[in-house]
């Protein structure tokens, strides 16, 4: 199949068509989103999310207010012509340089989470993580800013931050460096009497430092959480802790599963399913995602593991992740010159069939670009793919697929 490809500039649509028209693709539409900012290392793309017709791109080393300030843009679909326009750009009301705004990113409805997280101590200034939402009129506008009173022995807030209605998620991730300690995960929900932020519930892992830094990554749904705890030694493999709310409103862990060597390590989360990127994985470290199913019980186990239809050596696959229904997304790469030395990445695309009970294959979605991939979400049946590197300016593309 070939992906059809419009509003690309006419060399990079070229280049796309020569590069995927020798492999299995998907049958899609790909739209790159308009940004006025042509900088090189920008970082437009660095984190992206999707819900309905509207998209979320964070741009985290954008010289806004300051240097390396960063911003966050909101983009919305016309759903008569399928055009996609930037309707708001998202700064703190304190901005300051060095922040690097947008690093982390989630959308829900008409509510937007932004993280500003520098990962140096030295900082004058905690990290924090902004709520945004739309008024009536249309126009975004910062209503909240979530901050914790320490980040002593947790690490830097903001390394992950997710939002589902009036509950949002937001991670500090430990001391990466040595691992001399753990961060945390902090539940926040929104009072539907005063409209303020209220922190409900502090996550940690029960197993500590022997499974890994905890707060690496994160994902929320409704009254589950998923949060990595990341590999920093190789006598250490990584976990992942599974947190569920109770009828009482209290967070609980309901799972952990280990021996995940990888150290960035991404994690999603819908419904009764947990999807987990696992780069370091199987042979030769060509990369896996694990997907970890809830049984009517309760009970949490491994259900399936996705690998790439043509391993390579420490070919990256399952650097990024995303779940939505029954089809899930992992990048990977998709062409190695020798075998220290990857040169494109693609977003592979699976499948679940319910008639089995397994996931499979189909396609990738590939514009023959070593950075594509660096951030991506799926929502039904569009996908958001960012594109960020130091050399380049940064992308992002929403992906319509068939």
């Amino acid at each position: 199949m070939n992906s059809t490809l419009h509003r690309l500039p006419p060399l990079l649509a070229l280049a796309a068509a020569m590069l995927i028209g020798t492999a299995a693709t998907a049958q899609a539409q790909i739209d790159k989103l308009p940004h006025p900012d042509t900088t090189s290392g920008n970082f437009f793309g660095v984190a992206v999310s999707i819900n309905g017709h509207r998209a979320l791109v964070g741009a985290s080393s954008e010289d806004t207010c300051d240097t390396n300030a960063g911003a966050a843009y909101i983009f919305e679909q016309d759903t008569t012509t399928g055009s996609w326009a930037e309707v708001a750009r998202l700064m703190p009301d304190d901005c300051l340089g060095g922040l690097f705004f947008g690093r982390s990113v989630s959308l829900s409805g008409d509510r937007a989470l932004v993280a500003s997280a520098n990962e140096f101590f030295a900082s004058n200034r905690s990290n924090a993580a902004y709520v945004f939402e739309r008024d009536s009129t249309g126009t975004w506008a910062q209503t909240a800013k979530l901050t914790i009173d320490t980040e002593a022995e947790e690490g830097p807030f903001g390394a992950s931050v997710s939002l589902d209605g009036t509950r949002a998620l937001v991670t500090t991730w430990g001391d990466t460096s040595d691992g001399r300690f753990s961060g945390a995960a902090y539940i926040f929900e929104r009072d539907a009497k005063t409209g303020r932020w209220v922190k409900v519930a502090r996550l940690t892992g029960s197993e500590g430092l022997r499974t890994g830094v905890f707060g690496g990554a994160a994902a929320l749904d409704g009254d589950r959480a998923v949060v990595s705890s990341s590999a920093y030694f190789r006598e250490s493999p990584g976990s992942i802790y599974i947190f569920e709310r109770d009828a009482g409103g209290n967070w609980f862990e309901a799972a952990r599963f280990g021996n995940i060597d990888d150290f960035f390590i991404s994690v999603d989360i819908e419904g009764d399913r947990v999807l987990v990127g696992e780069s370091k994985d199987g042979r030769r470290k060509a990369g896996a995602a694990t997907l970890y199913t809830r049984d009517e019980d309760g009970t949490w186990r491994l259900a399936s593991t996705l690998r790439p239809p043509t391993p390579y050596d420490h070919g990256g696959f399952g650097s990024e992740i995303s779940l939505a229904g029954n089809r899930a997304l992992v990048a990977g790469y998709d062409e190695q010159l020798r075998l220290d030395y990857n040169i494109d990445r693609v977003v592979y695309i699976y499948e679940y069939e319910p008639e089995t009970n397994s996931w499979s294959y189909q396609n990738i979605v590939d514009i023959g670009k070593v950075a594509f991939g660096t951030s991506v979400d799926l929502d039904g049946t569009v996908a958001l793919i960012g594109d960020a590197s130091e050399s380049e300016p940064g992308a992002a593309y929403v992906v319509q697929l068939r």
